[in-house]
């Protein structure tokens, strides 16, 4: 079966297939509005979004994973069109804000970064991203992974990142911390230990009927660029082995 994945901010449709290949099963990956090639449209909302990621669904439903944003997104989706989504795979992600207060000063951050990115420029607002505390590896990158990471995050349009940033970021909302018990399909959450996300990943998983939670120690919020190889047993024990096990156990860092 298909397995459709949901990329995260900055990011684009090539990570999820490299990453997810050992599992041995057909991966579509959806590129996001806002990111690579693709632009972020002036009515786009987070609704538009869920709405396609669920026509890229069979209407039996489908297995559906999304990191960080697409992980949101993926969310949205899960309960806006619950006939497509078989299973839920939520990587480093939340449902947004937890209050009506939350989500406004959340839009006020997004705005803020939105506009650094339109008055400097994507460097300089790459390396304020990559400085971000709660975006930061649980251990130092080798550098080849690190230079890999910074020219995905470079190749993007600033104009599109920014867009995203205002009609997709959590500033955006609603909150769906309300909507949580509305999930009946099985829902596999999964944070670094050293993740500020794993939070609301606890928090989450005592709502949903029925998730499981798996913390990967050593890890921080990139977990597919940081543990790869526990993310994808993890993986292989939700969503079952079609592939080779031992070419799962043994993924590296790419």
């Amino acid at each position: 079966m298909t397995l459709l994945a949901i990329h995260g901010f900055t990011e684009d449709d090539s990570v999820w297939p490299r990453v997810l290949a050992p599992l041995g099963r057909k991966i579509r990956a959806l590129l996001l509005p806002g990111h690579g090639w693709r632009p972020c449209p002036p009515t786009l909302d987070a609704t538009a979004v869920a709405a396609e990621i669920a026509s890229q669904l069979p209407e039996t439903g489908g297995d559906l994973l999304g990191y960080s944003l697409g992980g949101r997104l993926a969310l949205r989706s899960a309960l806006d069109h619950p006939a497509r989504v078989r299973r839920l795979v939520l990587i480093a992600a939340g449902p947004g804000p937890a209050s009506p207060e939350d989500v406004a000063q959340r839009r006020i951050t997004d705005e803020r970064l939105a506009e650094s990115l339109e008055d400097s420029g994507l460097g300089p607002f790459i390396a304020r991203w990559e400085a971000m505390p709660a975006l930061r590896p649980a251990l130092p990158w080798p550098s080849a992974v690190e230079a890999s990471i910074r020219a995905r995050r470079l190749s993007h349009d600033p104009r599109g990142l920014a867009a995203s940033l205002r009609f997709l970021g959590q500033g955006a909302g609603p909150a769906l911390w309300d909507r949580l018990a509305e999930l009946t399909v099985p829902v596999l959450l999964v944070y670094g230990q050293q993740d500020p996300s794993l939070q609301a990943g606890t928090a989450m998983a005592r709502r949903l009927p029925h998730a499981r939670l798996v913390a990967i120690p050593g890890a921080g919020h990139i977990i597919h660029r940081e543990k790869p190889g526990d993310l994808l047993l993890a993986l292989a024990g939700f969503l079952g082995r079609e592939g080779d096990p031992e070419a799962v156990e043994d993924a590296s860092i790419r």
